[in-house]
C-alpha cells in the first residue's frame, strides 16, 4: 500500500524538522504537507513498513531521462537499521533498473551529519555546496557496486 500523505508528513516530522531549523530555515506544516502533495504529482515513491506502519521512504522524480532528483530519504529514527536501510535502498535500486535511471541527485543540509555520511558510504560525492547545504550526484552503477547497496538488491531478490 503506498503511503498516505499524512504518513509522509509524520515521518518528516520525526526527521526534518531538527536540521532545517538548525540551519537557519522554517519548518511549517502546512507548507510541508502542500510540498509533498505537489512532489507526489510527478514523484515516485518507495516505502518500508513494519507491523503496518510507515518507517522509511524515498520520493523520487525526473530531472532528466537518465538523472533523477532524491527529494526525500526518511527512515523512523526507532527504525534506523540495516534491514530497514537496505529493503528501501533495494526498493530504489529496483526503480532505477525498471525506470533506466542512470543517475541521483540529492540535496542536504549541512546539519544533517548522518545524512552526509550515509550518502558518502553509498558512493555519492559532492557537485556543489553553499553556506547551507550540499549537492550530491552518485551514478547507479557506482552505487551499485557499493557493498551496502549489493547486500541490498542481493536480499530483495531473495524475497
Amino acid at each position: 500500500m503506498p503511503p498516505s500523505l499524512d504518513e509522509l508528513l509524520a515521518l518528516d516530522l520525526l526527521t526534518l524538522r531538527t536540521h532545517t531549523e538548525l540551519a537557519g530555515d522554517v519548518f511549517q506544516v502546512d507548507q510541508q504537507r502542500e510540498r509533498l502533495q505537489q512532489s507526489l504529482n510527478d514523484s515516485e515513491v518507495c516505502s518500508v513498513r513494519r507491523q503496518g506502519e510507515l518507517v522509511a521512504y524515498a520520493m523520487l522524480r525526473p530531472e532528466s531521462n537518465a538523472c533523477w532528483f532524491v527529494g526525500a530519504f526518511s527512515t523512523h529514527p526507532l527504525h534506523r537499521t540495516s534491514t530497514v536501510v537496505s529493503e528501501l535502498l533495494a526498493k530504489v535500486i529496483s526503480l532505477a533498473r525498471k525506470r533506466e535511471i542512470s543517475e541521483l541527485k540529492s540535496h542536504v543540509y549541512k546539519t544533517n551529519r548522518l545524512s552526509i555520511a550515509f550518502h558518502r558510504k553509498l558512493g555519492f560525492h559532492i557537485t556543489r555546496e553553499n553556506e547551507k547545504a550540499i549537492e550530491f550526484f552518485a551514478s547507479i552503477t557506482t552505487l551499485s557496486e557499493r557493498p551496502a547497496v549489493q547486500r541490498a538488491t542481493w536480499r530483495a531478490d531473495q524475497l
